[in-house]
């Protein structure tokens, strides 16, 4: 069931980046701050525009799946919100460094991953939401692509929920990874590793961070392995 939603989600993330490049074609780098300004108006309607076609198929999809679990009682399924204009222009910003050195072209690499993890925020965030607000629900779990990375792999858990209503999906640019309700009372949680993996960092100290991402990278190696 989530490989469908997998598969739709990448659907989705092709046509936002096949218009970003397209885009991008038309950008005279030879003017850099024009560029830049114009990636910084485009590029959070791109991610606005696709983000809430990826939530509406998430809604859908969660109530399409709970009606086929033969769920009882009536919920539907409720859509998150597009990323911040703010966060995709600040990543677009950031990018956009790249159009002012001998490489520009790496602004585009860049972007490309920004645009695939916002476009699909919502809907990894749909699915989360609806799990905390659906009173039948038990959790959420992460499902990922059999190459998928580790600390996705380690994220996943082999299938188990997350199960507090405060766990975040945590994502990393291109990936691919979905979210998919639970009904089951019975369903594993999550180690309380995944949660603390899980956590933001963009709030963290540089100390913080690094000490978060250090043993973080520890759990990951001792799961995997």
């Amino acid at each position: 069931m989530a490989t469908d939603l997998r598969s739709t989600n990448a659907d989705i993330t092709s046509l936002a980046l096949r218009d970003l490049r397209s885009f991008w074609s038309s950008l005279d780098l030879g003017r850099p701050e024009a560029a830049r300004d114009e990636l910084l108006r485009f590029t959070p309607l791109l991610v606005a525009q696709y983000g809430e076609i990826a939530a509406t198929v998430a809604a859908d999809w969660y109530d399409d799946l709970r009606f086929e679990a033969d769920v009882p009682g009536r919920f539907a399924a409720e859509m998150a919100d597009v990323a911040s204009s703010e966060r995709v222009a600040a990543r677009a910003r950031y990018a956009a460094g790249h159009l002012f050195t001998e490489n520009p072209e790496a602004t585009l690499a860049l972007l490309d991953g920004a645009v695939q993890k916002y476009v699909l925020e919502p809907s990894r965030n749909t699915i989360v939401r609806s799990v905390a607000r659906d009173p039948k629900a038990t959790g959420w779990a992460r499902h990922t692509r059999a190459d998928g990375c580790d600390f996705c792999r380690f994220l996943a858990q082999r299938g188990a929920v997350y199960k507090e209503a405060t766990a975040r999906f945590a994502s990393h640019d291109d990936c691919n990874c979905a979210s998919a309700p639970s009904w089951d009372p019975d369903a594993p949680e999550v180690d309380v590793k995944a949660y603390v993996a899980s956590r933001r960092t963009s709030t963290m100290s540089p100390a913080e961070r690094d000490e978060h991402n250090a043993r973080a990278r520890d759990w990951i190696n001792a799961y995997i392995t």
